[in-house]
């Protein structure tokens, strides 16, 4: 092993170690994995309700504010979820094409 090659190891560890708090494992990737999917289940969870409130609304059970609430707060979450995607893909993208 070349000096060069050591100090990138180094740098690789120190890099591990400051996302996962521990040498050698890869936990950082697993944890915004369970970010991603709990943010992807709330979206989920919203939709759904704003579905139901439009089903309680055609009922006549619901106030039209209400539902109109619902579903804004559906709509608002979904373009952040999606703003998000795209970032992560851009910055993905962005790594891949670098050359070291």
């Amino acid at each position: 092993m070349e000096i060069g090659d050591m100090k990138i190891h180094q740098l690789h560890e120190a890099l591990n170690r400051s996302v996962t708090g521990k040498a050698g494992e890869g936990k950082g990737s697993a944890s915004f994995e369970k970010m991603m999917k709990e943010a992807v289940d709330k979206v989920n969870g919203m939709e759904r309700d704003a579905n139901r409130s439009i089903g309680a609304l055609l009922e006549g059970k619901a106030d039209v504010h209400e539902a109109m609430m619902a579903i804004q707060k559906a709509d608002i979450s979904m373009r952040l979820l999606l703003t998000v995607r795209n970032k992560v893909i851009d910055a993905y993208k962005e790594i891949m094409h670098m050359q070291f």
